[in-house]
């Protein structure tokens, strides 16, 4: 039951996302990877699909997750968004099978004359004037090719609070050893479940009978007739393997445990007596795990979930002979739960590329799970959208990515990055917190007739307010005493930092300046006429808020207006001021110049002037 088109209108933070997925030209369906900060929706779009599967199953099986006339899925007014009136979602399936849902936060017949709007979507004229809400399908339609498409297909949702128990735990009371499945036999009980949370112990049960049948019904023994000296004939039976579905799976277990363990050695599954009824992993005919429960957690909760998948495929009851013929939807909310980062990297991508025909739908924050899938499938094999607006992304654009990149640069390589640095440079070294600060700086030491002064130091971008600090804590007293230069740490108006020195490293805080609009970030330097300026030439470039009154304590409190540099324009704005500034708009960075002066010995501030050939030793001239 593959899903073909989801539009989502005013739910939570999803304001508008209309996507059609992406398949194949051999009809195989893209795998669909879901990302963005928490917050963003990811969950709720996932809990959207899986109401209507349960729904679905629940009009032919008794055993359904949600009994009769309830939902999965809550509907309230409280999701609607926010400065919104309605929230509307319509989901369509395979065979033009339709699920759409309106939410109002009062009675339809009050809308239009209360919001002056009548919503624009499906089934609007279905919501009973009285109601506040519908849920509606087209299920009933065509019963007899839905119950084949529930029946036949894999439709499971793993949740993200899914959870198996560590091997250390003492369980062994209760399930240490497996049993044979006990299914029920009745065509209104399916015996399956869509939502999943720890299966292992099923699982296991399950594979249970899978190797007994393999052995017990699909071993194909051959006679070969031999004839004595006598010439009487003797048929001799010789074993010649395993035949028939329980061996394809079993072949199927095997290519996904491969996978995990990364062993490409001769694998199979054994099983003690009824004494010790248990599966062991053996490896090369040696015990290599003696019981499923040992493996890691990492490494049981990924095998539990792909092995749910085949499970689930084979009580459809659906001829099978690949992995690669097994056919549904499947949802799994935060994917990189409990691994480590080379099963993102590595297994997981190879896992979902063994289920060629299987509509995977994942949420993940993991960076390197989506590099792993650019690997294993290439960058048009899989689908990244970008949560909550349901923009289709690059791995590269996934802003994870620079989040990640940031908090590397917090470790030892970049201490180490730093060390190398000051041991390279011969000149100050001045870190300040961005890219842009320094192409400012660079601007206005143009503009003011700074250049020199500016070249007796090295620039270094700190990578943002928190590695500045990191910058600073690396340089111990210990470590200040031996630094053959100075280095300076140049902090920007709004962290709330104080000067300091230790030894010939300097702190430096640039002082905020009361009289210019912008507060926050080294654009406060600007003067009202440069930022009215840019405002006018591209209104995104400033946040305004209004001057507002508010009550504390039973008194009225007037909170004056504020401008703000918006956060995705920053780049934007420097690349305008870079390019139009003036002497006047960068004046009041002249401050800032003679911050750099004053840390300057009068003889090296001499040197600079007289623009010497020599580059004296700047941090004997530090001052303290």
């Amino acid at each position: 039951m593959f899903l073909k088109r989801i539009t989502v209108e005013n739910l939570g933070p999803i304001k508008r996302f209309d996507i059609e997925p992406e398949f194949h030209e051999n009809g195989q369906p893209k795998p669909i990877i879901l990302v963005g900060e928490n917050g963003t929706g990811k969950s709720i779009l996932l809990s959207l699909v899986v109401n209507p599967l349960i729904v679905a199953k629940r009009l032919f099986f008794d055993d359904a997750e949600v009994e009769q006339n309830r939902v999965y899925k809550l509907r309230s007014p409280l999701y609607i968004s926010s400065n919104e009136h309605h929230y509307y979602t319509r989901l369509l399936f395979e065979n033009d099978y339709e699920c759409i849902e309106w939410q109002l936060p009062i009675r339809k017949k009050e809308f239009q004359g209360t919001f002056g709007y009548i919503p624009t979507g499906t089934k609007w004229v279905n919501i009973e004037e009285t109601e506040t809400s519908l849920f509606w399908t087209n299920f009933q339609d065509k019963k007899t090719e839905l119950r084949d498409l529930i029946s036949k297909r894999c439709l499971l949702y793993f949740p993200a609070n899914r959870f198996e128990e560590p091997a250390w735990l003492n369980l062994s009371s209760l399930r240490d050893q497996v049993e044979y499945t006990d299914l029920e036999r009745r065509t209104n009980i399916s015996n399956r479940r869509i939502i999943q949370y720890a299966p292992l112990k099923a699982n296991q049960n399950w594979l249970m009978d899978i190797l007994f049948d393999r052995n017990v019904l699909e071993a194909r023994v051959n006679s070969i007739q031999f004839k004595t000296d006598e010439g009487q004939a003797i048929n001799v039976p010789v074993w010649s393997g395993y035949s028939g579905s329980c061996a394809a799976i079993y072949d199927s277990i095997l290519e996904v445990l491969k996978v995990i363990l990364r062993s490409n050695d001769n694998l199979r599954f054994g099983f003690g007596d009824r004494q010790h009824r248990q599966i062991s992993i053996m490896r090369n005919e040696q015990t290599w795990i003696p019981n499923l429960f040992q493996l890691s957690t990492g490494e049981a909760l990924v095998f539990d979930l792909f092995l749910t998948i085949i499970r689930d495929y084979d009580l459809t009851r659906t001829a099978c002979t690949s992995i690669s013929e097994i056919k549904g939807l499947v949802l799994i909310d935060e994917i990189e739960l409990h691994l480590h980062s080379s099963f993102q990297y590595e297994v997981l991508p190879n896992l979902i590329k063994l289920f060629p025909q299987i509509q995977f739908i994942i949420t993940s924050h993991s960076p390197l799970f989506l590099l792993g899938m650019q690997r294993a499938m290439g960058d048009d094999g899989f689908t990244i959208l970008e949560m909550p607006s349901g923009k289709q992304i690059s791995t590269e654009e996934f802003a994870e990515f620079g989040t990640a990149y940031s908090c590397f640069k917090e470790t030892r390589s970049h201490e180490e990055a730093i060390r190398l640095a000051v041991a390279e440079s011969q000149k100050p070294l001045l870190f300040v917190e961005g890219d842009y600060d320094i192409r400012y700086l660079e601007k206005a030491a143009q503009l003011l007739g700074k250049t020199d002064l500016l070249e007796r130091f090295t620039l270094v971008d700190g990578g943002g307010f928190g590695n500045l600090n990191n910058v600073w804590k690396h340089f111990n007293s210990r470590v200040a005493e031996t630094l053959s230069q100075a280095v300076i740490l140049l902090y920007d108006c709004d962290t709330g930092k104080q000067d300091g020195s230790k030894d010939r490293a300097v702190k430096k805080v640039i002082q905020t300046r009361t009289d210019t609009p912008i507060g926050k970030g080294i654009e406060n330097l600007f003067p009202e006429a440069t930022i009215g300026r840019a405002a006018a030439y591209k209104a995104a470039f400033i946040d305004v808020t209004q001057e507002i009154t508010k009550l504390v304590r039973g008194q009225e409190v007037r909170v004056p207006a504020t401008k703000e540099v918006n956060p995705d324009e920053k780049g934007n704005l420097c690349n305008w001021l870079c390019e139009t500034g003036t002497a006047e708009d960068f004046a009041n960075f002249e401050r800032m110049f003679s911050v750099l002066e004053e840390l300057l010995s009068p003889a090296e501030t001499e040197n600079a002037s007289e623009n010497s050939a020599e580059t004296p030793n700047s941090g004997d001239a530090l001052l303290s």
